[in-house]
């Protein structure tokens, strides 16, 4: 214990003030309070206790009434304005109503005891003063701690929709060039596409490949297999600007948000296409393909029969190219695992009738039929680049056609690294 004149302005794990004018009542409260985990501390008037409240935390005051000089209800009145948090409790002889009603309103006191007063109640009340003091903290640090996790969310999500904003203007700016022809305008997307190092040409072209050869095969018209080509080639387009964590993670690996994130992409690639009147078709294809055969999938829940051949084709295609390389599960599955792997969603989640013309062809193949791309640690010295590589900034890393060494090797294998991700390599 201490006297308010020699009390350190360290402040303990907990200080509990009282002011009496009366001396023996102070030492009193020494003896009633010692050994107890908190400071106690002693003022023999209330302007004394209202100068060191200015310097140093107190969790609890216990003020007498009539005092010398500043009242017990103007003190606490001032404590109740300047330090809130602060605990009050009334301790004094004069129980008038008038006095009581006055430090009730004035000082907006927690308690009341009466002189001559109880020491287990004292001792209870102060505790339960030092409880609440620690819930109000506890509270209020609870919400400083979400204001700043908010605050930090916010500066993400803003960064989100600028790159959103930034890719789709590219984008837009492509697809409103009247003067282009058609065929311009779909290479300037794909190659608008591409260029983002989380997305792979050789993924692109073999998705492409795969689902007009299904579509040839089922003998659907020339005109909608010309659309199918291109949904496959840039049937990712409603990635761009997603978190790069969701675009190269497997899709089984991602969490309950990021899948649903992901499913956004058909709505962004309707966003993003809307410009191009003359690809309304390839935007209807895209935006359906994943739409379940059985009724259930993004973003209408469109029903089998409702849903263009095209996007049928194309989420088989896209798929079958996903689980063999690893996009679904983080496995490469093989040729005959990828395609059990849809039969086990036949007629829930795909056509059957796709998967049988996808599964005919596949077997019948003496060999792959598709170049998946190749992995940093699959390259070997004096291998050709088939495609050309770009950072996240679209600047050339390495072009068409250049031959691997081992600093270049490096080189990609740091790439990959630095941007945490895993590039599809066209030899």
């Amino acid at each position: 214990m201490s006297d308010i004149k020699n009390e350190l302005s360290k402040s303990p794990i907990f200080r509990v003030l009282f002011i009496d004018d009366e001396a023996n009542i102070l030492r009193t409260m020494k003896r009633i309070f010692h050994g107890k985990p908190f400071k106690l501390v002693l003022a023999d008037n209330a302007q004394k206790a209202f100068e060191f409240m200015q310097t140093n935390t107190v969790h609890v005051v216990v003020s007498d009434m009539r005092m010398p000089g500043m009242s017990g209800s103007e003190f606490l009145a001032k404590v109740a304005k300047d330090f809130p948090q602060t605990y009050r409790i009334v301790l004094s002889g004069f129980a008038d109503l008038e006095s009581t009603l006055e430090v009730i309103n004035k000082g907006q006191v927690h308690r009341f005891l009466q002189k001559p007063w109880n020491n287990e109640e004292l001792i209870k009340a102060v505790e339960n003063g030092i409880t609440q003091y620690r819930l109000v903290s506890k509270d209020k640090q609870l919400s400083k701690l979400a204001i700043l996790q908010n605050k930090q969310l916010n500066e993400i999500n803003g960064t989100l929709e600028d790159q959103v904003e930034q890719r789709t203007k590219q984008l837009k700016i492509a697809l409103n060039a009247s003067e282009r022809s058609i065929l311009a305008l779909k290479k300037a997307v794909y190659n608008l596409l591409i260029i983002n190092p989380y997305f792979s040409g050789a993924f692109a072209k073999s998705v492409s490949k795969a689902a007009v050869d299904i579509a040839q095969e089922m003998g659907v018209e020339k005109k909608v297999v010309e659309a199918i080509s291109f949904a496959g080639f840039i049937c990712e387009i409603g990635m761009v600007g997603l978190d790069s964590k969701v675009v190269t993670t497997p899709f089984n690996k991602l969490t309950p948000a990021q899948q649903d994130a992901f499913f956004t992409q058909s709505s962004k690639a309707q966003l993003i296409l809307s410009p191009a009147t003359q690809l309304q078709n390839v935007t209807d294809i895209i935006m359906h393909q994943f739409e379940y055969v059985s009724g259930r999938g993004f973003p209408n829940n469109v029903a089998g029969a409702d849903i263009p051949i095209g996007a049928k084709i194309l989420s088989v295609a896209r798929d079958y190219m996903r689980y063999r390389t690893g996009k679904i599960d983080g496995i490469e599955h093989s040729v005959v695992d990828s395609l059990d792997k849809l039969a086990n969603y036949s007629g829930l989640q795909y056509d059957g009738s796709v998967i049988n013309v996808l599964k005919k062809q596949q077997l019948a193949a003496s060999e792959d039929r598709f170049d998946i791309g190749r992995r940093s640690h699959q390259i070997q010295p004096g291998m050709v680049l088939g495609e050309s590589l770009f950072n996240e900034n679209d600047i050339l890393i390495l072009p068409q056609g250049h031959i691997f060494d081992e600093d270049s090797i490096a080189k990609i294998k740091a790439l990959e690294k630095r941007f945490k991700m895993t590039l599809s390599i066209l030899i």
